[in-house]
């Protein structure tokens, strides 16, 4: 399980705080070696914050992609305690969500993209 603070370090140690990445979701499959394969990506549209389930959540979409500097301003601005929500990915509708836990940060500096890994389990 990631946590927010877990994100905003790896942002900082990553890509130096670099505040023009976007937010990228990739998938990803397990071989049967037991090596992780990239089986997709999209952009991460916008995210919400879940008091009552202490998680953040991270929407998929085909809108403009969040980039790490507005969601750097967000969430270091948030309290103490809120720096300890589970950070997790979405899509579907609103009423009918698909939640998947990260497994891992990365990126793609020549695509200036910052990764959100995500199992296809």
């Amino acid at each position: 399980m990631k946590v927010i603070i877990d994100l905003i370090e790896d942002i900082r140690t990553a890509i130096n705080n670099n505040t023009a990445f976007s937010l990228t979701a990739m998938q990803l499959t397990e071989s049967a070696d037991g090596e992780f394969i990239p089986a997709g990506e999209s952009k991460v549209c916008h995210y919400e914050l879940d008091d009552e389930q202490k998680k953040l959540y991270f929407v998929l979409g085909k809108k403009q992609a969040v980039e790490t500097g507005d969601l750097l301003e967000a969430l270091n601005a948030l309290s103490n305690e809120k720096m300890m929500y589970e950070v997790t990915v979405a899509y579907g509708n609103p009423d009918q969500r698909i939640v998947k836990p990260l497994i891992g940060f990365g990126e793609a500096f020549e695509d200036k993209k910052y990764l959100l890994f995500i199992s296809d389990r």
